[in-house]
């Protein structure tokens, strides 16, 4: 009897408990039950830079589990002034993505200030406003300046003499061109934390000259050290190297070559933004996804003008030729995005690579299967899809091999022979199999910091091609050396 007390009272427990924990976890439906959304919390940014992007974390929120949607209100600055329309149209704020099945909190709340904005230096606050809803009722709270940001000098990130190397002679009052301040509030200092022995800098301008009273009896070549000094805070940053600045001081004036900056040459040895690009699979097709854009050769006439401190080069190339058969294929490649901005004066700015199709046959009507296709965008933030991407082909000055003419617009796939019916084929510009070097001309995208280029396996037909019945191939593509350089004007 004792026994089966026992067991009793312990089953009457636990249904107990069952029954507490179900009703602690049970969702309150009842509005009355809910208040307005609190301790809305924002980490205070000290560190902003004016004029430049800005991102805040994402803010502690008391919302009693309902989906808040956040509005700002109004800012003002240090002074109490409220901003207008010209300072606010560059702040926005995230909120809950409920697109998905899955809702989305990642960013909610999270502020953002577009880069190029008017916020100056000093103090600026925002207000925002938090509301929910259950079953028709609203439920909000504002929270006055809430969220606080401090924005201090945009520093000097890039300085540019031109030309890179200069000529001072001595016994004469020669001096180094007035270098640019290509980015940074320009109420700096200038000073050297080298040679300063040998040369002596303007601290207001940033021109060099010799030292007083300096000989020499040999030619001498240096690679000077400036510190670039914010007045108002009292940052610094340094700038040093021969794609800086480099100094020869000579009896006698010397004519001195001009530069050329390969300011991006990946190797292109793996799938990484370290080796310089990633890849984007958009209809994989029979391709597995590692043997699309695999590494293979590098090609052969890039040799000549690539740097030797570009070790362990190779090339790209995707093949949708598989088992007789072509199957519909669409990828690409991304490269590493590049700001132009700190090339914008005293250079000629263009990226270059080698591109290769091989195996290409034509459809039954005469055109090509597959193409590379080659595009560039301006606002490509690491979502392939939701960047603007303008496509250049027609654009590049080409030659094949190294020995012909150049030429604008990248050869037709194939070997131009037989039925044309979108008059493309040119038997002239035969590239079948044959490294073809493309420029493109980037002087008219100096102002841009955010410039991409992307490569792309397209495909032109809709069903699988058999290549024993003469359907067609697919073939192959290879992309090479990609690159942007900045020479001297």
């Amino acid at each position: 009897m004792k026994k089966t007390f026992y067991f009793l009272t312990a089953f009457l427990m636990i249904i107990a408990l069952k029954s507490c924990n179900e009703d602690t976890f049970m969702p309150n439906t009842d509005p009355a039950s809910y208040g307005k959304p609190t301790d809305l919390l924002y980490a205070d940014i000290l560190n902003a830079r004016e004029f430049s992007k800005l991102k805040s974390g994402v803010p502690h929120l008391d919302t009693n589990g309902l989906v808040p949607t956040y509005l700002i209100l109004s800012g003002k600055n240090g002074d109490g002034e409220t901003l207008d329309a010209t300072s606010m149209n560059f702040v926005s704020i995230d909120n809950v993505d409920l697109t998905n099945e899955k809702t989305d909190y990642s960013t909610a709340g999270r502020i953002q200030i577009a880069d190029g904005n008017n916020f100056g230096l000093g103090d600026y606050y925002f207000t925002i406003k938090v509301s929910t809803e259950l079953d028709g009722k609203i439920f909000e709270t504002t929270f006055d300046d809430v969220f606080h940001i401090q924005v201090g000098p945009q520093l000097v990130k890039d300085l540019l003499f031109s030309p890179i190397a200069q000529n001072l002679v001595v016994g004469t009052d020669k001096t180094t061109t007035k270098p640019y301040l290509i980015t940074g509030n320009p109420d700096v200092t200038f000073s050297l934390t080298s040679h300063a022995d040998i040369l002596q800098i303007n601290s207001q301008t940033g021109i060099i000259s010799l030292a007083d009273n300096y000989t020499i009896t040999e030619n001498e070549t240096l690679y000077p050290s400036i510190e670039v000094t914010s007045n108002l805070s009292q940052e610094t940053t340094s700038f040093q190297g021969d794609s800086f600045l480099m100094i020869v001081i000579s009896n006698e004036p010397v004519e001195l070559p001009k530069k050329t900056i390969y300011f991006f040459y990946p190797t292109l040895q793996a799938e990484n933004t370290l080796y310089g690009y990633k890849k984007d699979i958009i209809t994989p097709g029979a391709v597995p996804y590692a043997k699309t854009w695999l590494q293979s050769g590098p090609s052969n006439i890039a040799a000549a003008e690539r740097p030797e401190n570009v070790i362990g080069a190779k090339s790209l190339m995707t093949n949708i030729y598989i088992k007789s058969m072509s199957t519909p294929h669409e990828s690409d490649v991304i490269m590493n995005t590049q700001d132009l901005t700190k090339y914008s004066l005293g250079y000629d700015v263009s990226t270059v690579f080698y591109i290769k199709n091989r195996y290409v046959v034509y459809l039954k009507d005469g055109r090509t299967p597959t193409d590379l296709e080659v595009y560039y965008s301006t606002d490509y933030e690491g979502n392939n899809s939701k960047a603007t991407w303008i496509q250049i082909n027609d654009q590049l000055s080409c030659q094949i091999q190294g020995k012909t003419t150049s030429f604008i617009g990248t050869p037709y796939p194939g070997n131009n022979k037989g039925i044309d019916p979108d008059n493309k084929k040119n038997p002239t510009n035969h590239a079948d199999s044959k490294w073809v070097k493309c420029t493109f001309d980037l002087n008219d995208f100096k102002s841009e910091k955010n410039f991409t280029l992307k490569f792309k396996f397209a495909s032109y037909f809709d069903t699988d091609l058999s290549y024993s019945k003469k359907e067609g191939r697919g073939g192959r593509f290879y992309i090479s050396d990609v690159h942007f350089k900045a020479s001297e004007e």
